[in-house]
């Protein structure tokens, strides 16, 4: 009980566990009761020059544990993911903005009076940043969920929406106002430009971070989609920053149903405010972490290298554009059930999920 007297409170019970399986271990090692006796013996020995524990990683039978003194010291989390990292060629191939950015279309930066294909229904029309509040609102049918196959009766399978559980062709079963993204870095690039992460110096302030998981939640505005939420976390799923930013340009739809942002009031931020607060706990050499994050980074408009995205880090096995969802990596790796939120998703959630992804990832 000595060695183990720091630990007692957390764990009641190891002592006793350890004493039997150290037990056992004796046993296992031996053939006739003199052997057994004279390891018994040594073991006991070992036992009384052992010191007392540090934490719940410093006990264990003799013959398993190690000298904390005799161990190299552990691996950070993000020293553990270096091989993680995606290289500049992966991140290009899964649409990450990456310099040189190539030039942009032209009227790329042209928002009011624009004409665009509308994310939702894809048909064509022209931006405006004040709606007719009897048109413009619900000008817009569409499904919000996405077409999937089903298993009919006798077998047969059909592709339906999972919003409502109808065929191709069906008209929408939503209305709304049109809405539009730029899917380009260059086209995002002319509205609202991009910055990279700042350099960071060899001695690292206290705020410095290795690693940051991060969700961003997006509206529809005049410039496409913006950025009205971002959550950061640190390797041990400690809130960094979670906060509603002011979008740069007109709100036409807060996307709440997979936003969960119904409003930004309390919002104290702007883009450049926010990615300020940031950058206390990020540059050049923290690797950024999250699902899918090139639409995070997209919405920060932030150039950064060191990334580790935990689509890559389980591929869908179709191989891209193919990507499993964060939910599906959730319930399949962590057993655990995320974005059942009929009111959108917990970006929270969602960046802690990345973070426990990862370490899964990394287990031998």
């Amino acid at each position: 009980m000595r060695i183990y007297a720091p630990i007692l409170a957390q764990s009641p019970g190891r002592a006793t566990a350890d004493a039997q399986r150290q037990e056992k271990h004796i046993l296992d090692k031996t053939t006739n009761p003199t052997g057994y006796k004279t390891m018994a013996t040594s073991v006991l020995m070992a036992l009384k020059r052992r010191p007392v524990s540090i934490n719940e990683r410093d006990v264990g039978i003799e013959g398993e544990w190690i000298d904390p003194a005799l161990k190299g010291p552990e691996k950070s989390l993000a020293e553990a993911a270096l091989d993680a990292v995606l290289s500049k060629d992966k991140l290009k191939e899964m649409g990450y903005a990456v310099m040189p950015l190539d030039d942009p279309p032209e009227n790329a930066s042209m928002t009011v009076g624009a004409v665009r294909m509308c994310d939702r229904c894809k048909k064509q029309y022209t931006v405006k940043d004040i709606l007719d509040n009897d048109k413009d609102p619900i000008a817009c049918t569409y499904h919000p969920g996405r077409l999937g196959a089903r298993t009919m009766q006798f077998g047969d399978k059909e592709r339906q929406y999972s919003c409502c559980n109808e065929g191709i062709g069906s008209a929408g079963c939503c209305k709304g106002a049109h809405v539009y993204k730029d899917k380009d870095p260059p086209s995002m690039n002319a509205k609202i430009p991009y910055v990279p992460t700042p350099s960071g110096p060899k001695e690292k302030p206290d705020t410095w971070r290795a690693i940051v998981a991060l969700d961003c939640e997006m509206a529809y505005t005049t410039a496409g989609m913006e950025l009205v939420r971002i959550t950061a976390v640190d390797e041990h799923n400690k809130t960094l920053l979670d906060e509603l930013v002011f979008p740069s340009h007109m709100i036409i739809d807060l996307n709440s149903r997979f936003s969960g942002i119904k409003t930004l009031e309390g919002a104290k931020m702007d883009l450049a405010a926010v990615r300020k607060e940031l950058f206390k706990y990020v540059d050049s050499d923290t690797i950024l972490l999250g699902h899918g994050l090139e639409n995070d980074m997209n919405a920060l408009r932030l150039l950064h290298e060191r990334i580790i995205d935990t689509a890559a880090l389980f591929p869908h096995p179709k191989g891209l554009p193919f990507r499993y969802g964060l939910r599906v990596l959730a319930n399949k790796h962590l057993k655990r059930f995320i974005q059942e939120r009929a009111d959108g998703h917990d970006s929270f959630e969602d960046a802690k999920t990345c973070v426990d992804l990862l370490q899964v990832y990394l287990k031998p």
